[in-house]
């Protein structure tokens, strides 16, 4: 399980699209599709001061996300689902000017850490749950056609 372990902080760190959902007053969902960086532990998603996910975090912060994701080129023409990490998470807002989240970001960016954001900008913070599921990691892309044979849960060692 160590193995799968890395193989998910790998695919947390490389990726770069993922679905955030959030809850509003209302207990109504929302999903975006947003571009996220993170170092393997944390994920840092820039957004606007006024987004409804930023509202609906500022009121209930356990977000959910899901991380589609392609295996390699031959997923393209193999009939399959894509694989995917699933997993909920406790979402905070951090200040623009925040250096770590910077320094994660820059390396999607490619701008250096006095690169100027928006005044209207904010981060979101989110810390996985210690259980991320998967779909199709760690098997092939045959055996992702099983369902039962390709999902699994991973447990998260803290770090």
């Amino acid at each position: 399980m160590k193995d799968l372990e890395k193989e998910v902080r790998k695919i947390l760190r490389k990726k770069m699209w993922l679905v955030l959902s959030t809850v509003d007053d209302q207990n109504q969902t929302h999903g975006s599709v947003v571009v996220y960086q993170s170092d393997g532990n944390v994920l840092y998603v820039s957004t606007g001061k006024n987004t409804l996910k930023v509202n609906n975090i500022k009121r209930n912060n356990k977000v959910s996300i899901v991380i589609p994701f392609r295996k390699n080129f031959f997923h393209k023409l193999i009939p399959a689902p894509p694989a995917e990490l699933h997993f909920i998470g406790k979402a905070e807002l951090v200040p623009r000017d925040d250096e770590y989240a910077r320094k994660i970001f820059a390396k999607f960016l490619k701008y250096d850490q006095e690169a100027d954001l928006s005044e209207e900008s904010i981060w979101i913070k989110i810390t996985p749950s210690n259980i991320i599921s998967t779909y199709g990691v760690g098997v092939s892309l045959f055996t992702m056609r099983k369902p039962e044979k390709a999902r699994n849960l991973v447990h998260l060692s803290l770090k």
